[in-house]
């Protein structure tokens, strides 16, 4: 499963308009998408509108568990959705991220699936408590299995 998120519309959908500049923001978000899709198996994107629109290509960065990608040079984010949505091979194994109507109808149309942000974000929080906690590994000292080996040893010579 490939999913595509629409970085600006989740933002603003989580954070709306707040003090913090947008940059920050930006990279507050990233990094906690990164973070809490550590568990998640499958290919993930989230796509910006470029902050500098000097390059004609798209710029991408691949951390552990997340790609960001900036559109390129005079296409929006969702241009740029799109067109990846047009270009796949399999389009109905691509979920688009978004809580944008317009964006989310132009993928169907395409033979992608779409998921809004509320739903993304309850995917993830399920998968999430699926985590198999790290439970403690108990192990026995050297002396207490000496200790239990002797009295092995001599249980089993008394029968």
């Amino acid at each position: 499963m490939y999913f595509l998120i629409d970085g600006y519309n989740f933002l603003f959908r989580l954070h709306g308009e707040q003090g913090q500049s947008l940059e920050k923001r930006r990279v507050s978000l990233i990094e906690t998408l990164n973070q809490e899709l550590s568990a998640f198996k499958g290919n993930i994107s989230v796509i910006f509108d470029s902050s500098e629109q000097i390059r004609d290509f798209a710029q991408s960065a691949k951390l552990k568990n997340l790609e960001v990608i900036y559109a390129p040079k005079g296409q929006t984010a969702d241009a740029y959705i799109i067109e990846l949505a047009e270009q796949n091979r399999s389009p109905k194994m691509l979920t688009v991220v978004t809580s944008d109507g317009g964006l989310a109808r132009q993928c169907q149309h395409i033979g992608t699936q779409t998921v809004s942000i509320e739903e993304f974000i309850t995917f993830v929080m399920k998968k999430r408590k699926k985590i198999p906690k790290d439970k403690p590994a108990y192990k026995e000292s050297t002396a207490e299995m000496e200790r239990l080996m002797k009295i092995f040893e001599e249980r089993l010579k008394g029968d």
